[in-house]
């Protein structure tokens, strides 16, 4: 999971929002060229996060619609022989 203060937790504060978020609005946050925001997003999906994508009149919306599961710690994990 993301720090507080990074732009990844920004983003995924973003995205988060019951009515999602735009790139435009990644861009303002972030600073970061749609390009990046993409590949983001992208990075994102591949660690586990579902988002969604809708089109809505001329903009399409981004929103999390699933966070990646959580393995238990290896400390939670049970061990062989214990």
């Amino acid at each position: 999971m993301a720090r507080g203060d990074t732009k990844q937790a920004a983003l995924l504060g973003l995205l988060s929002c019951v009515r999602g978020t735009t790139i435009r609005e990644m861009t303002d946050v972030t600073g970061w060229r749609a390009n990046t925001v993409h590949s983001a997003l992208a990075t994102l999906r591949k660690r586990g996060w579902q988002i969604s994508v809708e089109q809505i009149e001329a903009e399409k919306r981004y929103q999390i619609t699933a966070r990646p599961e959580t393995k238990p710690a290896a400390s939670e994990q049970s061990r062989p022989g214990a």
